[in-house]
């Protein structure tokens, strides 16, 4: 991907991550990012193409960052690491929840491809949880327990603000629901 275009990808997705899908037009992401309408439209056809595109980015992006946390942890270690990133995701300044959720949310008229980008994003976070608990029994139900209680998370800490005592007492209690199941 040539310079101009991931300049106007990592603008549009500061701008819609900060403001909102809706909120954010084209001429502002064109203004912010120092490209002309021209090089814009080279790149992405319309708003919704740049939608999906910068969801397409911020999920590699989300994926490198997370299996990297993880690293070479496996099993109850693996998910650990899983929620430990989570956590401190949530801790971050600009923390404004989940973008692809927003983005299904926010999509006019049920766009497919946004909502099929957020949904693949969605099934490879629970895939990974799926991975950490493979050898545990009764993983199936564990995996949509965890997955559930982290989505829950993304949307209470960002409508209340980060609590640690919260977010240790989540952990502790999912820490206790896979060795009670193992």
């Amino acid at each position: 991907m040539s310079k101009s275009a991931n300049k106007i990808l990592n603008t549009a997705e500061k701008l819609f991550y900060e403001n909102s899908f809706v909120g954010v037009g084209v001429d502002l992401i064109r203004d912010e990012s120092g490209c002309s309408k021209t090089t814009m439209y080279t790149h992405f056809k319309n708003k919704n193409q740049l939608v999906r595109s910068v969801l397409e980015a911020r999920d590699t992006k989300f994926r490198q960052s997370l299996i990297a946390y993880i690293g070479n942890a496996t099993g109850a270690q693996a998910l650990n690491q899983l929620i430990d990133w989570h956590l401190l995701w949530f801790q971050e300044d600009n923390f404004k929840g989940c973008l692809f959720v927003r983005a299904v949310a926010e999509s006019h008229c049920g766009d497919q491809d946004i909502i099929t980008v957020s949904k693949e994003h969605k099934i490879w976070i629970r895939a990974l949880i799926a991975k950490c608990l493979e050898s545990t029994p009764h993983a199936d139900a564990l995996v949509e327990i965890i997955y559930t209680l982290i989505e829950g998370l993304i949307s209470r800490f960002l409508v209340e603000g980060y609590d640690a005592k919260v977010a240790d007492e989540i952990k502790k209690s999912i820490n206790r629901m896979v060795e009670i199941f193992s």
